[in-house]
């Protein structure tokens, strides 16, 4: 959900992560691996619009979404896994769902794009 919330893997306390995470990104944009303040502007631009969390566009059909992808769906976020949507409640994830539909996607694009390009989060072991 930290990447969801448009957060990215810290350099201090997860390095190899946040590594892999920048090199991701980098290769998804076509670009030269970008300092840690440069992800954070992108990310702090991409995380709220008038003060409410952003929903985003889909890229494509939630089947083929990168694993980690948020989504919101019937007013609930959703994690894609293995093509699959899983609720998360207080009690843990719910089953896998098959939606029909979704809002948009609560993960920012960029972080979006490093999923898609080669990153991989960690995944709740109730999903993952």
């Amino acid at each position: 959900m930290a990447l969801a919330a448009g957060h990215r893997p810290c350099f201090f306390c997860r390095r190899d992560a946040a590594k892999a995470f920048r090199a991701a990104w980098a290769g998804a944009k076509g670009q030269a691996e970008p300092s840690a303040a440069a992800m954070d502007a992108v990310l702090h631009s991409e995380r709220m619009e008038r003060g409410r969390k952003r929903i985003h566009p889909l890229p494509g059909p939630l089947s083929e979404l990168a694993d980690g992808t948020i989504i919101a769906a019937s007013g609930f976020a959703y994690t894609i896994a293995s093509g699959r949507a899983f609720r998360w409640t207080e009690h843990g994830y719910e089953p896998s769902q098959k939606l029909a539909h979704a809002e948009g996607m609560l993960t920012p694009p960029s972080t979006f794009m490093a999923l898609r390009g080669g990153y991989r989060p960690i995944l709740h072991p109730m999903i993952g």
